[in-house]
């Protein structure tokens, strides 16, 4: 398998050629053994077909074009590379995301507090964090994340654009195919769209708020008919994780994080460039725990 280089970066050639043994295995074993299927991702890319058109195809006749067209299965390397590329997505996002909230949270904690008070307040009242509850009930919840991912987005620049005809725009001429990728976090912090951008306020996503908000000037997870798959999987995991750590924790700032936390960068996806740094006070056993 050869890793595509923003994989390498994150994980090393070693760890990136490993997962990849462990997966070609497994999908081994599932073709040689049905009863081992699984109604998992893995076992989906196993079952796809992919419709692949012959060059001489005339798109301009909508049959002739279907005509020329052939199914095929994804190969061993188009279904370890997609796995790895779903694996990263759906984890290190996730985790790179919980590290910005932990920090925005540990660095504002009148936000921190409001915060806990709510999911105290409703989880004593609803008995349990169960789906409702963490997608629909806790509002300052998903404010909190919400305005996370706008200073802090996990994707970068992901959402892409391809030009259908000939144009001009501020005097620069673009051919048709040119393709466009939206730099996610220049947009989330233009003034434009988000006033005193810099600043960490939840409260710019509140309910009274969001329809003075540019939708399309807000995408963490993209935008559109290919914006990310897992984008409810992705907020449900990060809703869930942070109503349990205010629950149970009270965050401060390490002694060794200073100044305000810097994104650094791996192709289209961010990583903070140092730290954070985050002391988790017990709020059962009175110990802070590193």
């Amino acid at each position: 398998m050869k890793p595509m280089y923003w994989l390498s970066q994150i994980f090393g050639d070693y760890t990136f050629a490993s997962l990849g043994e462990q997966t070609a295995k497994v999908i081994q074993q599932r073709k040689n053994d049905p009863a081992l299927r699984k109604p998992d991702i893995l076992q989906n890319l196993l079952d796809a077909e992919y419709v692949e058109a012959e060059e001489s195809t005339d798109f301009s006749d909508f049959k002739a074009a279907n005509a020329g067209a052939k199914a095929r299965s994804l190969t061993t390397e188009e279904i370890i590379t997609s796995a790895a590329v779903l694996f990263v997505a759906g984890f290190e996002t996730t985790a790179t995301a919980l590290s910005y909230i932990s920090y925005c949270l540990a660095k504002y904690p009148d936000v921190q507090e409001r915060l806990r008070q709510e999911v105290v307040g409703v989880v004593s009242n609803q008995g349990t964090l169960d789906y409702d509850t963490v997608m629909r009930k806790l509002k300052y919840l998903g404010q909190v994340v919400d305005e996370t991912l706008r200073l802090y987005p996990a994707g970068l620049t992901f959402v892409t654009r391809k030009a259908k005809d000939d144009f001009e725009y501020n005097g620069v001429n673009f051919k048709a195919g040119t393709c466009f990728m939206a730099a996610v976090y220049q947009l989330h912090t233009d003034s434009r769209y988000f006033p005193n951008p810099l600043e960490f306020n939840p409260d710019r996503f509140s309910p009274e708020n969001e329809a003075t908000l540019t939708k399309a000037a807000y995408i963490p997870f993209g935008a559109g008919p290919r914006s990310c798959v897992g984008t409810r999987l992705g907020l449900l995991q990060l809703r869930y994780t942070v109503a349990r750590i205010v629950q149970n924790f009270r965050l401060t700032l390490g002694p060794s994080q200073n100044g305000t936390l810097e994104i650094g960068q791996y192709a289209t996806v961010s990583t903070p460039a140092r730290g954070p740094w985050i002391i988790l006070h017990s709020l059962n056993k009175k110990l802070p725990i590193s």
